[in-house]
C-alpha cells in the first residue's frame, strides 16, 4: 500500500521539515478531552489511515506521524496540519483506492476537531483585532475620493498614469501590499496639479471657448462630449473627416443630448461644420453620430470611418460663463472689503480639510494652508491660484493619501523600533477611523457629510445608528464599488480579460460579449445586494440580467422579441442571419433586462462569465470549473498538483475519440491523480451542458453529454439543477467562507486564527436572518476585528 498513497501524501506535505518536539510556539492545553480525543480518536485514525507510509525513520515526504503525540503544538506546523485536514475532509486521502476507507462521520469529525486544535482561541475574551497597515489609498479609492471632495468626473489614476496596486488575498486594499514607491509619489504630486487645474478656474474668459478631442467612429456609432454651459447664445463647431481622402458624401448628424438638432455631411476633406443655438444652464451633451455609409457595405471598412478631429463650443454672446461645480464647490468665499485673504481661505479650507482627512482638522492643519495661500497671494498671485496651491498641498498631505486609524495624538510619537517588552491590548477605534472604516468598505470612498457629522458627535458607536447608516449606505449608488471590488475580485472576474475563445470556432465571441458578461455578472450581485437576498442566491438564483447580445447566447426573448432579429450591420442595413457576431451590433445594445432563466441554469455558477473564465480557449474544463468551485464558493481549494505527473492535455492527446469524461476518468486511474480530481471532476463535469463561453448544449462534438456524477461524499447528482441544490445543502460551508473572504476586505488584511471568532459569529447572525447579505455586513461592522484596533504598551 505504500506505492499506492506515495504521490497523493507528496503533494500535501511537500512542505520544510520542521522540528515538531522544538518549536516555538503555545503549547496546546493539555485537557482531559483533548487527550482523550487525540488518543481514543485520531491516533488510531492516524494508525489505519496513515501510518502505512507515514510512520518511523523512513516516513515517505519527511512526513511522519508517529512523531506527534498529545503533547504535540500543532499550531506550530499550522499550514501543514491546515492541508491535512483539507484532504480528510474532501475525501482526497487516503486514496480512493486504498483498501480501506473512513466513513463521512469520521472524516468530519477528525477534521473538525484538526480546525479547532489549529485554530483554537477563547472566543469568550476580547481577542486581539490583529494589526492593519497604515495603508495608503489604492488607486480605485483615490479617484472615488476625489470624485466625492470636489464633484469632479475624471479618473486621475488613468490619466496620471498611476501603477497599477499590488493584490493580496485575492484583493487590492489590503494595506500589506500598497506601499508607496518614489515614483508614486511623483504621481501623487502631478495628480494633486492635474486635478487643481481642473477643479479650479482661474481665469473665467477662458471658459468662453471649451473643445474637446474627438475620434474616429463607424457607421452607425455616435461621438458624444460633456459641456457646461450658462443661459445663452452658443455655437457649436465640429471638424469631420471620412474616409481619408474619400470623395464621396455621407450623412452626420447633431445631437444635443440624444436630439437631433441638424444634419451635416462629411467627406475626404477636413471641414468644420457649425451650428447656433440657444442653451439653457447647465451640462449638455454634444454628440456626432455616423449615420449611414452607402457606398459599401463593409461595415466595419477602418479605412470608411468618420473622423471627429475636435467638437468646440463658444459663448455665451454678452454673458458669463458658467462656472464648473468643483469650482463653485470650492471657493464658498471671497476676500472683499471686510474679509482678509486669510479669513477667506480659512472658511474655504476648515471644511474641506475635514472631509479631505476624514477628521476634524486642527489648528496646524489649517493654519499651514492658510500661511500658503496668503503668501501666494503677496507675492501677486491670483486669489483663484492661490487656493488653487492651497488644495495641491492638501491633497499631496500624508493625512489624506493614507487611512490611518490611529488617534490623531499618536501619529507623530517618534521611533517604535527596537526590542522593548510591550503588553498588547485593544480599544475602541476612534469614531472618525469607524466611519472611514465603514465608507471605504462599502463605497470604497471617503465617509460623506452625514457620516463626518455622526462621528463628530460620537453617535456611531450605537448599534442602532450604525445599522441605520448600513442601511443607507447599500442603497446608495456608491454601493456598486461593493459589487465591483469586493464580489469581482472575491470571484477572479477580472482574470476574464485574459481569456479569448477561439473566434473559429465560437463565432460570436468579441469584446463586445465579454463586456456583456462581466456587466451581467455585476448586475446579477448588485440585485443581491439591493434586494437584500439570502446568500443562497448566488448559486440557485433563478433570474440573470441580459442585453440582446447575452439574450441570444442564452436561447431567451429580450423585451420580448427574438434578439436575433435584432442583431444588424448598421442603420437601415438588414438584419444579418450568419451566426458570425464580431462585428455588427444589435438594436439595443446598451439596454439591459432582469429575465428569468431558462431550465438549468442557475445562480452565477451558469453565468457565461464564470463559464467562459473556467474554460480553455477550445473546450471547456471540468477540472477548472470543479477548482473554481472549490476555491470560490467553498473556500476549500485542492493543493497544487504533484511534482511529475502526467499533464491531463497529454491524456486527452493519446485517447482522442473518447469523450471529456471517459478522458478523465483514465487521468484519475494515476493513484496521485485521483485524490484531487475524485473532488474536483464531479463538479465540472455537472456543468458539461454549457460550452467554454456558456452556450446550452446537448453534445461535445459527437458525443452526448452526460452531465451527472457523484460527490466525493457519496451524493449523486444528475445534471446541474440537481448539482446545485445538492450545493444549497451545504450553506454553512458556503456562508463561512464569504464571511471570511468580507471580513478580509472590509479589515484590509489577511485573517488570523483570533478572527474566525469573529467569522464564526457572522455565520452565527446572517443564519439567524436567512444570510441575507445585510446581515454579513451588519454582523461584521459590529465585530471585533472591525470596530476595535490593538495598541501596545511598554512594559
Amino acid at each position: 500500500m505504500r506505492t499506492l498513497t506515495r504521490h497523493v501524501l507528496l503533494a500535501v506535505f511537500m512542505l520544510p521539515c520542521i522540528d515538531v518536539q522544538g518549536a516555538d510556539g503555545d503549547r496546546p492545553d493539555s485537557d482531559t478531552s483533548h487527550r482523550e480525543f487525540w488518543n481514543d480518536q485520531l491516533q488510531p485514525f492516524l494508525e489505519q489511515y496513515c501510518y502505512d507510509c507515514h510512520a518511523g525513520a523512513g516516513a515517505e515526504a519527511d512526513v511522519d506521524f508517529e512523531a506527534y503525540s498529545a503533547e504535540s503544538n500543532l499550531k506550530s506546523q499550522r499550514p501543514r496540519w491546515n492541508q491535512v485536514r483539507g484532504m480528510i475532509e474532501i475525501g482526497a486521502m487516503p486514496p480512493a483506492d486504498y483498501e480501506s476507507q473512513p466513513t463521512r462521520d469520521q472524516r468530519e469529525k477528525i477534521a473538525d476537531w484538526i480546525d479547532r486544535e489549529i485554530n483554537r482561541v477563547d472566543c469568550d475574551v476580547v481577542n486581539d483585532p490583529g494589526r492593519v497597515t497604515i495603508r495608503r489609498l489604492n488607486n480605485v479609492e483615490y479617484d472615488n475620493t476625489i470624485r466625492d471632495l470636489l464633484s469632479v468626473d475624471f479618473e486621475p489614476s488613468k490619466l496620471i498614469g498611476f501603477a497599477s496596486d499590488d493584490v493580496g488575498n485575492g484583493f487590492d486594499n489590503q494595506g500589506d501590499v500598497l506601499t508607496l514607491a518614489p515614483l508614486q509619489l511623483e504621481k501623487y504630486i502631478q495628480s494633486a496639479k492635474y486635478i487643481a487645474d481642473r477643479a479650479i478656474v482661474s481665469d473665467v474668459e477662458l471658459l468662453r471657448k471649451q473643445e474637446a478631442v474627438g475620434d474616429k467612429i463607424f457607421v452607425g456609432d455616435t461621438l458624444e462630449r460633456s459641456f457646461l454651459f450658462a443661459a445663452g447664445q452658443y455655437e457649436i463647431t465640429a471638424r469631420l473627416e471620412y474616409g481619408g481622402g474619400n470623395s464621396e458624401d455621407v450623412p452626420v448628424a447633431l445631437l444635443i443630448d440624444g436630439e437631433e438638432v441638424q444634419n451635416w455631411t462629411a467627406n475626404g476633406r477636413s471641414l468644420n461644420r457649425r451650428h447656433s443655438f440657444r442653451a439653457a444652464p447647465g451640462s449638455h451633451t454634444i454628440g456626432v453620430k455616423f449615420l449611414s455609409d452607402p457606398h459599401t457595405n463593409k461595415q466595419r471598412d477602418y479605412r470608411r470611418r468618420l473622423e471627429i478631429r475636435y467638437l468646440r463650443i463658444e459663448g455665451p454672446k454678452g454673458g458669463k460663463p458658467a462656472l464648473p461645480e468643483p469650482h463653485k464647490r470650492i471657493f464658498v468665499s471671497y476676500p472683499d472689503e471686510n474679509k482678509t485673504v486669510a479669513d477667506a481661505a480659512r472658511e474655504i479650507f476648515q471644511p474641506l480639510i475635514r472631509r479631505a482627512f476624514r477628521r476634524e482638522p486642527t489648528t496646524q492643519d489649517v493654519n499651514r494652508v492658510v500661511n500658503l495661500v496668503t503668501m501666494a497671494t503677496g507675492e501677486g498671485v491670483s486669489f483663484e491660484k492661490a487656493v488653487s496651491y492651497g488644495l495641491q498641498s492638501v491633497l499631496v498631505s500624508p493625512h489624506f493619501l493614507f487611512r490611518s486609524e490611529q488617534p490623531l495624538e499618536l501619529l507623530d510619537t517618534g521611533d517604535n523600533s527596537g526590542e522593548k517588552d510591550v503588553a498588547v491590548t485593544t480599544e475602541a477605534l476612534t469614531q472618525y477611523a469607524l466611519a472611514s472604516r465603514l465608507s471605504y468598505f462599502l463605497w470604497a470612498s471617503m465617509p460623506d457629510d452625514q457620516l463626518l457629522d455622526l462621528a463628530r458627535d460620537g453617535r456611531l458607536s450605537d448599534q442602532t445608528v450604525l445599522f441605520e447608516q448600513v442601511d443607507r449606505m447599500l442603497k446608495d449608488d456608491k454601493a456598486s464599488m461593493l459589487v465591483q471590488r469586493f464580489f469581482g475580485q472575491a470571484f477572479g472576474l477580472g482574470n476574464l480579460k485574459e481569456v479569448d475563445p477561439s473566434g473559429e470556432l465560437f463565432p460570436v465571441w468579441n469584446d463586445r460579449l465579454r463586456d456583456a458578461m462581466l456587466e451581467e455578472t455585476y448586475l446579477f450581485c448588485q440585485e443581491i445586494l439591493r434586494e437584500d437576498l439570502p446568500l443562497d442566491t448566488l448559486v440557485t438564483g433563478d433570474f440573470t440580467f441580459v442585453n440582446p447580445r447575452l439574450a441570444e447566447l442564452y436561447g431567451v426573448k429580450f423585451d420580448g422579441e427574438d434578439p436575433r432579429n435584432l442583431y444588424v450591420d448598421g442603420p437601415g442595413f438588414p438584419v444579418k442571419r450568419t451566426s458570425d457576431r464580431r462585428e455588427g451590433l444589435y438594436k439595443g445594445e446598451d439596454e439591459w433586462m432582469k429575465v428569468r432563466l431558462p431550465k438549468g441554469r442557475h445562480g452565477i455558477l451558469t453565468q457565461a462569465s464564470v463559464l467562459t473564465l473556467t474554460s480553455n480557449p477550445t473546450s471547456t474544463s471540468p477540472v477548472k470549473r470543479g477548482k473554481w468551485i472549490l476555491e470560490n464558493i467553498f473556500g476549500d481549494p485542492p493543493p497544487p498538483a504533484p511534482p511529475n505527473v502526467p499533464d491531463f492535455e497529454a491524456t486527452k492527446s493519446e485517447h482522442e475519440d473518447l469523450t471529456l469524461r471517459e478522458q478523465l476518468a483514465i487521468h484519475r486511474e494515476n493513484p496521485s491523480c485521483a485524490s484531487c480530481h475524485n473532488v474536483m471532476d464531479p463538479l465540472g463535469l455537472g456543468f458539461e451542458n454549457y460550452d467554454a463561453i456558456g452556450q446550452f448544449r446537448t453534445k461535445d462534438g459527437e458525443h452526448a453529454i452526460d452531465a451527472a456524477g457523484e460527490l466525493a461524499d457519496g451524493r449523486k447528482f444528475d445534471g446541474p439543477s440537481e448539482l446545485v441544490a445538492l450545493m444549497k445543502q451545504q450553506m454553512p460551508d458556503i456562508s463561512r467562507h464569504f464571511a471570511s473572504k468580507m471580513l478580509t476586505y472590509a479589515l484590509g488584511r489577511g485573517l488570523e486564527p483570533y478572527d474566525y471568532c469573529a467569522v464564526d459569529e457572522v455565520v452565527k447572525q446572517a443564519a439567524q436572518n436567512d444570510y441575507r447579505v445585510s446581515a454579513f455586513v451588519k454582523a461584521i461592522v459590529t465585530s471585533e476585528p472591525f470596530t476595535r484596533r490593538r495598541i501596545q504598551t511598554e512594559q
